[in-house]
């Protein structure tokens, strides 16, 4: 750790960033703003404050009367005293008592045992029904789903739903995500066993570049996209693409300490209220950490809808 005087800022290191991570927020809540707390079933309660909650990881925490929450005792401090994340990362360490002042750490957490990912029986024969309706249905470029399915990324259960697999650094699936082939019955849900921090990616040969999207489908569908723009059938092998299951980033963190090669994240979520939350805040978070942050914002309410759009209105002009 140093102050950096030509930017007049504090430089940390990673396992400093780490420390801070780890510290328990009860005991630096107990410490700076003198409140106490108490067991109360999976965690602990503020006597002063009924409404905020720490998790039993002691790191974690909610406070349900202001509608705010986070993950560390960082976020606490970014969130309750407006500062952004390297100011509150400053506080908490506080570079100024650091040798004086010990902060407890929180418990080591111990990870329930996992439940082994069931995937869903294959179909007997071809994925007739999968492939039409990415194809036909979503517009995806055909050449990109008979890839994927060729590489098991992709494929069509005995019920005839598509299942989009994602696979762990190991190459083990480890998480998949069904969704319905049927347009007039929403179905969709995640295997038993699934790993959502682990998420459904595909790895390009720009590996410094991640783009983030909310559905495999409309990661699919920026693929197709960068195609159609380029007039190139192979562009969509360049960049390397995450979706989250959602708007969560715990499949982004995940990523991002599997593949520390990532220097830049463009946010792809979807076009309304949620998505674009969730970018403003995952933009300001990551920027803080040190990636570079864009983004692209689908012109319909997300890309696939984009996609649809366009497909649909070439062929009227045909």
């Amino acid at each position: 750790m140093y102050f950096y005087k030509k930017k007049q800022m504090w430089i940390f290191t990673p396992e400093e960033k780490e420390a801070a991570h780890n510290i328990s927020t009860i005991d630096y809540l107990s410490r700076n703003y003198g409140l106490t707390f108490k067991s109360d079933g999976r965690g602990f309660r503020c006597r002063e404050h009924n409404s905020l909650f720490i998790h039993a990881d002691q790191k974690a925490w909610y406070w349900n009367s202001r509608g705010m929450g986070g993950g560390d005792v960082i976020e606490f401090v970014s969130k309750y005293e407006n500062k952004s994340y390297a100011d509150a990362l400053v506080q908490v360490i506080n570079p100024t008592q650091s040798d004086t002042v010990s902060y407890a750490k929180a418990p080591e957490h111990v990870e329930p045992k996992k439940r082994e990912l069931l995937l869903p029986p294959k179909t007997q024969g071809q994925y007739k029904r999968a492939f039409a309706y990415l194809t036909k249905t979503r517009c995806i470029e055909p050449q990109i789903v008979d890839c994927l399915m060729h590489k098991k990324f992709i494929y069509e259960d005995a019920r005839g739903n598509c299942v989009f697999v994602g696979y762990n650094k190991t190459g083990l699936p480890a998480y998949a995500a069904i969704r319905s082939t049927n347009t007039n019955h929403r179905f969709r849900r995640d295997a038993v066993g699934s790993d959502k921090a682990n998420g459904f990616y595909l790895k390009g040969f720009n590996k410094q570049k991640l783009y983030v999207f909310e559905s495999p489908i409309d990661l699919l569908s920026h693929a197709t996209l960068k195609n159609l723009e380029s007039g190139n059938s192979r562009e969509w092998l360049d960049s390397t693409r995450l979706s989250l299951a959602g708007v969560s980033d715990n499949a982004l963190k995940h990523f991002l300490n599997e593949y520390p090669e990532v220097e830049e994240i463009c946010f792809c979520l979807d076009n309304d209220a949620a998505g674009i939350e969730a970018t403003e805040k995952y933009m300001a978070k990551y920027a803080d950490m040190g990636y570079k942050v864009t983004r692209e914002i689908p012109k319909l309410k997300d890309f696939n809808e984009d996609l649809v759009n366009i497909v649909n209105v070439k062929q009227i002009k045909k």
